[in-house]
């Protein structure tokens, strides 16, 4: 498998392309702010896009979801259903996750982690050693808990599950904060919150994010 890493727009947001290099069927994971540089990259790659993967709701995630979508709703749109209340409007397609579920993607298989805390419906997205985390877990950093639907406890049990993946699982943020990408060994090490969630320390845990 294949991954394309895209830093879109003003707030250093992350875009992915993963696909599988003999049958170039392609998913895209939180399509946002300058859709077309994902589509020229697909079309001069030759890509299949089979579906489109959403980490979570909010709009700096996905407001370059619309040329991705199909209006018969072919291609499904990926989503938890503890964030559609934040969706101005269903995008065709759109198809809810269920925690520990795979999903096929033409020849790709996908795993699903739900990661609530920085929203409740927050997914992480596991497929040949790589882990998109979205906004749950950044390069050092955690992510917010001081927006609605937030929840500091619920990030908390979020991480214990996430420090217990292999340490060779490499990370793929929602944004560019203090770095692109890097491994789970690398942030047991060095990043406090993960760190702390590792060692069962939650009220630690919980004043750090506060």
């Amino acid at each position: 498998m294949k991954v394309r890493q895209f830093k879109v727009g003003p707030m250093d947001n992350f875009s992915y392309l993963l696909w599988d290099e003999e049958t170039r069927d392609a998913a895209v994971i939180d399509p946002a702010w300058q859709p077309e540089k994902l589509a020229a990259f697909s079309g001069e790659n030759k890509l299949n896009l089979q579906a489109v993967l959403l980490t979570h709701a909010h709009p700096d995630h996905l407001n370059g979801l619309a040329p991705f979508t199909d209006p018969e709703g072919r291609r499904p749109v990926y989503l938890h259903d503890a964030d559609y209340f934040m969706l101005e409007a269903k995008p065709a397609g759109l198809k809810t996750l269920s925690d520990g579920e795979t999903l096929q993607a033409g020849a790709l298989k996908i795993g699903v982690m739900h990661t609530p805390g920085h929203t409740p419906g927050s997914v992480c997205y596991l497929a040949g050693g790589a882990v998109f985390t979205g906004d749950t877990l950044f390069i050092g950093e955690c992510g917010r808990v001081d927006l609605p639907g937030s929840s500091a406890e619920s990030l908390y049990d979020s991480f214990v599950r996430l420090a217990a993946l292999p340490d060779d699982s490499v990370v793929w943020p929602g944004h560019s904060y203090n770095g692109d990408t890097s491994t789970f060994g690398v942030q047991k090490e060095y990043n406090l919150y993960l760190k702390l969630a590792r060692q069962g320390r939650r009220a630690d845990f919980l004043k750090a994010v506060a």
